[in-house]
């Protein structure tokens, strides 16, 4: 199964420069380190550069509030001339929290802080000498001393909602999504990004149309039941995005959200998960046996989705993707990280091309 890029997650630096190099001799297009709690993104897509020769490598993704856009700017132009132009610069604004929490920064005005962000980190990528005075951010007097590849660095951004969206098709190399369905990419994410396009006068067909989708693969029919703990995640993570809400809704399934958000506040988990139909998990999720995996990606292919990213998940598991996402003393299913690592390997065997 070629053309699919890979998700690197929730393992230490170490490891995910075992799994990029391997990512690369399945036949995936890119492997994406995401930075959250478990290493930062940028440590393992330069050592994975040095130990390969064509995978792409990305940041999935960076938040804008992590750094300065100088900082960013050096970092990425680092690992592109590392890798001979393999790099792609994922950065989204991250949840609220993340920022606040951990960066000590305000979270505020989310489309103006990334287009002011991409703004520099272009013209500084570019070898541009940047003077830039935003309302969010401000460089003075910057210009990159380094040898610029061939191929510069492709900035993605991370985006759910359609003004993002219309954003990363304003300014941005491509937009990276999670969760869309089909209906959410026709309806939402293709008029945003062709609105946005259109706004900076070139066409769609300039900006990858890419998203990420968790994925959970079995060679028997255990896979579809085994990733209803990842669609319970994403359809009750109203405070991280209340857009993955309306993309389940777009796919038919708004009653349900709504029925799983119920029985989460009455710490109904097992109910919750009872409640989840296998079709839920086959439109929201890359999940099932290899043929079910690769007619899905064929799908969204189809509908407008040209790089179908699969990103490997717990088996059964569920887990808060911000603080307060499930309420106290909801059932939670330890971590088994042998079995997710299990999942990493059954996803490079049996999806790899």
């Amino acid at each position: 199964m070629n053309g699919l890029d890979f998700f690197v997650e929730a393992v230490p630096p170490s490891l995910a420069v075992q799994y990029g190099r391997r990512v690369e001799e399945a036949g995936f297009r890119t492997a994406w380190f995401p930075e959250i709690v478990f290493g930062d993104s940028f440590v393992p897509a330069t050592a994975t550069a040095t130990g390969t020769s064509s995978l792409l490598l990305g940041t999935g993704v960076v938040g804008i509030w992590s750094r300065s856009p100088v900082t960013m700017a050096l970092q990425a132009a680092s690992v592109n001339e590392l890798s001979n132009g393999r790099l792609l610069l994922g950065l989204g604004v991250q949840a609220r929290n993340y920022v606040s929490g951990w960066h000590d920064r305000t979270y505020e005005r989310p489309i103006r802080a990334m287009r002011e962000y991409v703004t520099i980190l272009k013209r500084a990528l570019a070898g541009e000498p940047v003077t830039f005075e935003g309302e969010l951010f401000s460089v003075r007097d910057f210009q990159l001393q380094m040898p610029l590849p061939e191929q510069p660095v492709r900035v993605y951004i991370a985006a759910v909602g359609p003004q993002m969206i219309r954003l990363a098709g304003e300014v941005a190399d491509g937009v990276l999504g999670y969760c869309w369905s089909t209906a959410y990419v026709r309806e939402v994410v293709l008029p945003a990004l062709r609105d946005g396009a259109a706004r900076a006068g070139r066409s769609l067909d300039e900006v990858d149309v890419a998203c990420g989708y968790p994925t959970v693969v079995a060679e028997d029919g255990r896979a579809i039941e085994n990733a209803k703990g990842q669609v319970l995640m994403f359809a009750t993570a109203a405070s991280s995005s209340p857009f993955y809400a309306e993309s389940f809704a777009a796919a038919g399934y708004g009653d349900l959200v709504a029925e799983l958000r119920e029985r989460v506040a009455a710490l109904d988990a097992d109910g919750a998960i009872a409640a989840i139909p296998d079709e839920a998990v086959a439109a929201m999720t890359v999940s099932g046996t290899p043929d079910e995996i690769q007619r899905r990606a064929d799908e969204l292919r189809a509908t407008g989705v040209r790089t179908v990213a699969v990103n490997p998940s717990p088996p059964g598991l569920w887990y808060p993707l911000y603080q307060g996402h499930f309420p106290d003393g909801f059932p939670m299913r330890e971590f088994s990280f042998p079995e997710y690592l299990g999942q990493m390997d059954d996803a490079l065997r049996l999806i790899g091309g």
